[in-house]
């Protein structure tokens, strides 16, 4: 969830303990490293991971008014959910835009990002929402994927740039990583701007690919591009293209075992197979968080 895994990985060293008093917390964590291990083992858990996620859920909803509670409680909420939706990221199922209104709807109930509070829990907490945020707009609609885009996009590069402060020396993998994923923008915006018959620029899908091989596989920061390269996929009209998009992305999934990876996938192949309809359309019908 991170271009680079290290001490400053607030997922680990913010996270994992907190959930040391907060049992709702602990049953979200629990359940989506659950649902991780369970598709490595083949499904040979003495736990169900299903249940710890209901249990997340029913903590969720007993906190729903928020104004109620202290900063810590409202911080251990957004946490909790931006936890489940990494979980519906590995298990691929269609709870994704359930939570997604959830995380809208607290933010709302506390007047925005500003009733986060401050301190490393908070800058925290929006770096993530700022990314998911607009990953997530148009996997619901062309609308807001649009207005997200456009409205949100700087911002989504807040880890980016948190990352890159801590790790100049990798200064060109986050250069590029932001570099791919402005194309990506690009190409979405234009094709739902545009319409399904239009051409659009035809060099931005060549020339993300370009980039892309940059990266060897091996390379940090390749599996940060899962979302900017299932759009550029999209758009993509030529086999060459498709097909090393496709093999892309599967090696990402033998790498984490993501299930919104195979969905991607799927949605894909739709998507080429439908070459007079607007691909973003068809975006939201899933209901799977491709990230």
């Amino acid at each position: 969830m991170v271009v680079m895994d290290d001490q400053y990985n607030g997922w680990r060293y913010l996270t994992l303990p907190m959930t040391l008093s907060d049992e709702m917390l602990m049953n979200a964590v629990l359940a989506v490293s659950a649902f991780h291990i369970s598709h490595r083992t083949e499904g040979r858990l003495p736990v169900k991971p299903n249940k710890l996620y209901a249990q997340a859920i029913l903590g969720l909803q007993s906190r729903r008014a928020l104004n109620d509670f202290d900063m810590a409680t409202r911080q251990s909420v957004f946490l909790t959910i931006i936890i489940l939706m990494v979980g519906v990221m590995i298990t691929g199922c269609s709870d994704f835009p359930i939570l997604f209104h959830m995380l809208q709807s607290a933010l709302d109930a506390i007047g925005g990002e500003s009733g986060l509070g401050g301190g490393e829990i908070a800058e925290f907490l929006m770096r993530q929402i700022h990314k998911m945020r607009v990953y997530a707009a148009p996997l619901l609609s062309p609308e807001a994927g649009v207005h997200h885009i456009l409205a949100y996009s700087q911002q989504s590069f807040d880890c980016l740039h948190y990352n890159g402060d801590l790790h100049p020396d990798h200064a060109s993998t986050f250069y590029l990583v932001a570099y791919l994923r402005q194309q990506a923008y690009d190409i979405y915006l234009q094709r739902a701007l545009a319409g399904p018959s239009a051409v659009i620029q035809p060099d931005l899908v060549e020339r993300y690919k370009s980039t892309l091989d940059l990266f060897a596989h091996d390379s940090p920061g390749t599996h940060s591009l899962i979302w900017p390269t299932f759009i550029a996929a999209s758009e993509s009209r030529l086999a060459e293209h498709r097909l090393h998009f496709k093999q892309f992305l599967e090696v990402q999934y033998r790498s984490n075992g993501f299930s919104n990876i195979l969905e991607a996938l799927k949605l894909l192949e739709r998507i080429w197979a439908c070459q007079d309809t607007n691909w973003t359309a068809l975006l939201p019908e899933p209901r799977v968080f491709i990230m």
